[in-house]
């Protein structure tokens, strides 16, 4: 990840707790992450507040979607699909 100094990744971890108070519970949300922006141009590591929609969210009407902010506290923020759970197959016996 890009070299940011430590005020950067307090900042980028506060506004992405904003974004879990908001939207986590939302039933089209799966993870709200930072990371690298996807769709970057070439050369470019913008670091974004990452918001993974379910396959419900993208198929849903537009007018029927939750709108999510642009930006947070001046970090961007983008919509990634990522239709995620846990699986049965990851966990052993043991844990």
């Amino acid at each position: 990840m890009p070299n940011h100094d430590a005020e950067f990744w307090n900042k980028a971890r506060r506004a992405r707790d904003k974004l879990v108070k908001q939207y986590i519970d939302h039933p089209d949300v799966s993870l709200i992450d930072i990371g690298y922006a996807p769709e970057q141009s070439e050369g470019s590591e913008t670091i974004a507040l990452r918001i993974h929609v379910k396959e419900s969210w993208l198929q849903a009407e537009p007018e029927e979607r939750v709108e999510f902010p642009s930006n947070q506290d001046g970090i961007p923020v983008v919509v990634v699909p990522g239709d995620y759970e846990l699986s049965s197959d990851t966990l052993s016996e043991d844990e």
